[in-house]
């Protein structure tokens, strides 16, 4: 039940009727305005590679990355950039098969290459390697990102391609 001033209050504000208007409240007013200058210790940001460091600097991750620039390297391209945001994509889908079991690309449109079952990441590559498709994928573009799961004994890899 309301005391006598809720119920003041709420009849006020109903019989006054709609608020201002957005724009009105956004807008400065006329008044005088008092500039104050807070200053604190600002921090540097920390580099992209750092802030996904558990990711990126994961030994199987860092081993997929090497391994595929070996490949590369035999056809004389540039090595793959680690991009640490399509590392975060990959290991989201990696764990998203391991979680659901199934077995398929994502739907990020960004070409990937994707393995179940090898126990190394030597073993995922060499099986990319000889995936004339997905070998295809993996000599192309500058940038990669990688990921990989283990879930009830199974492996699932994913390296996305740009």
């Amino acid at each position: 039940m309301l005391n006598g001033v809720a119920v003041s209050c709420l009849l006020t504000a109903l019989l006054a009727g709609p608020g201002p208007d957005v724009d009105e409240i956004a807008k400065p007013q006329d008044s005088v305005t008092k500039t104050v200058e807070v200053t604190k210790p600002v921090e540097s940001p920390r580099p992209v590679e750092d802030k996904h460091g558990w990711l990126t600097k994961h030994p199987t991750i860092s081993r997929l990355h090497e391994l595929q620039n070996q490949e590369r390297a035999r056809y004389g391209l540039p090595r793959l950039r680690m991009n640490p945001e399509l590392c975060l994509l990959a290991q989201r889908h990696a764990v998203w098969m391991a979680d659901t079991g199934w077995y398929m690309h994502s739907s990020f449109g960004i070409p990937e290459i994707i393995h179940s079952g090898p126990l190394t990441p030597d073993d995922a590559v060499n099986g990319w390697i000889w995936s004339p498709a997905h070998h295809g994928i993996m000599l192309s573009g500058t940038q990669a990102g990688f990921g990989y799961m283990v879930r009830n004994g199974v492996t699932y890899w994913v390296t996305l391609v740009q």
